[in-house]
């Protein structure tokens, strides 16, 4: 009996001392990687938003247009807005049905992702800091390939 017992115990604390070593060099695996920060503060203040998501990036290699094209209806380009005001930033398009087969259009504040937007035509931009900011629009197909034209406008932010 004493045998049964003594070997349960060895059993256990085996089992207890290489779940210890497992995690031990799990955690110094994980912190050994590097981590990654926001570039800016505003990158900061738009993830705290939840508005776009950082693994959509700017997409370098782009495909034809083949007659389909995106314009900015608004807001204007070189118009000004106070730091307090939503932007809302309006898109139409010809020759891109958005909202089938995964037809999106993404959307870049001074090259930076803001988003991708799927059903509808308009967006609305909050946080901007103060100061000039460029304002572009690409069509993307469903599996984020965008098209190589879209358009873009320039805007002022105000305090």
């Amino acid at each position: 009996m004493q045998i049964k017992t003594n070997f349960k115990r060895i059993f256990i604390l085996t089992i207890l001392l290489v779940w210890g070593l497992l995690l031990i060099v799990a955690c110094t695996n994980a912190s050994s990687e590097p981590t990654v920060e926001p570039a800016s503060e505003q990158e900061e203040e738009h993830d705290a938003e939840g508005s776009h998501d950082e693994d959509e990036e700017h997409s370098e290699e782009r495909i034809p247009n083949e007659g389909a094209v995106i314009r900015i209806l608004a807001p204007a380009d070189g118009a000004i807005f106070q730091t307090d005001q939503e932007i809302i930033v309006e898109i139409e398009t010809e020759n891109f049905a958005l909202g089938e087969d995964g037809n999106h259009w993404e959307i870049y504040v001074d090259d930076s992702s803001w988003g991708s937007i799927e059903g509808g035509n308009d967006e609305v931009l909050r946080g901007l800091e103060p100061g000039e900011h460029e304002i572009a629009v690409y069509m993307s197909k469903d599996t984020h390939e965008q098209l190589e034209d879209g358009d873009s406008i320039a805007i002022t932010v105000e305090e």
